[in-house]
């Protein structure tokens, strides 16, 4: 009869067996451990090492087999009925709508011209318009509204509204000009760290006889800016002009923060600000881009601090 096996021996050989388990003797990653690892597409497929991935399992759409959906049709298993390509009977718009279960407006991203879209993920009641060469907006392939690209006209100028750069006749880079969209208006700032954007109101007006731009601008939490700049001396307004406003230049020269509930912060009362000129157009329909900071002092003398502030303001 064999002697039942005591407490400690079976005890004794479990640590024995876990010893055995190490980082020298364990099965490396592989392709067929159920993980998606060794650089696989798939789990335990493709990649550099793995067998490729079944196309018809890879959860795209691949045309060139045919597929009418992501995996299936053509050259893979059948596509569910619901979601073939095709407009089948009980669907108001391909493969959505009535008995489906699936909103049209869904698939107005996916890549596939499905749904009552005109056009691959455009155009129709639910899906953005399709780009256009007589739309008034520049989409698609444009380089300018409704003109360049493989599609459009040539644009009336050798601009591209869509390269970063200053050219053709924008007015400031990519924006403005005969083909490019209208430039933004942006003003915006941080007083004491918490960032502002004067998205209510944000202006630039040119004061033809002294040549003082004024920058005003006022966010939806009623704080509000302005920027009284006069034309700098000698060198007038060019690219690069900086100055300095502060309570020895007031009036002709001032910047006003308005907080929340009124209250008011000048350089008038203290502080300086100083207003660096990246570019300029000074005239009416010109532009003027900028950036500002330094600190701002209310009746009572306490301080507000004005730090990453930046101006880009058609000139009215």
């Amino acid at each position: 009869m064999m002697k039942p096996i005591s407490f400690l021996a079976f005890a004794a050989a479990l640590i024995a067996l876990a010893g055995c388990l190490n980082e020298d003797n364990r099965i490396p990653e592989n392709c067929y451990d159920g993980i998606q690892n060794n650089g696989e597409e798939l789990v335990d497929c493709g990649g550099p090492i793995c067998e490729p991935c079944d196309p018809c399992e890879n959860g795209q759409y691949d045309v060139l087999l045919g597929e009418q959906w992501v995996d299936c049709g053509g050259a893979c298993e059948p596509c569910d009925p619901s979601f073939n390509g095709v407009l089948d009977p009980g669907e108001t718009g391909i493969d959505c709508g009535g008995e489906t279960g699936v909103a049209c407006g869904e698939l107005c991203g996916d890549g596939l011209l499905n749904g009552l879209e005109e056009g691959v993920d455009c155009g129709g009641p639910d899906c953005e318009v399709c780009p256009s060469c007589v739309d008034g907006i520049m989409n698609g392939d444009e380089i300018g509204i409704d003109c360049g690209g493989p599609d459009c006209d040539a644009c009336a100028t050798d601009g591209d509204c869509t390269n970063g750069l200053l050219d053709g006749d924008e007015l400031y880079i990519d924006c403005g000009g005969s083909t490019c969209p209208d430039c933004e208006a942006i003003l915006t700032w941080k007083a004491n760290g918490t960032t502002i954007l004067a998205d209510f109101e944000a202006t630039a007006t040119l004061d033809g006889a002294t040549g003082t731009i004024t920058i005003a601008g006022l966010s939806v939490t009623t704080q509000g800016m302005g920027l009284v700049l006069p034309e700098p001396p000698l060198v007038g307004w060019t690219d690069g002009a900086a100055m300095t406003l502060d309570d020895t230049t007031a009036p002709a020269g001032e910047a006003t923060y308005v907080a929340v509930g009124g209250n008011q912060y000048s350089t008038s009362f203290g502080g300086t600000i100083n207003v660096t000129i990246t570019y300029v157009d000074a005239q009416v329909g010109g532009i003027i881009v900028g950036t500002f900071s330094g600190s701002v002092v209310d009746a009572a003398e306490d301080n507000v601090t004005i730090s990453l502030g930046s101006f880009q303001l058609p000139i009215q």
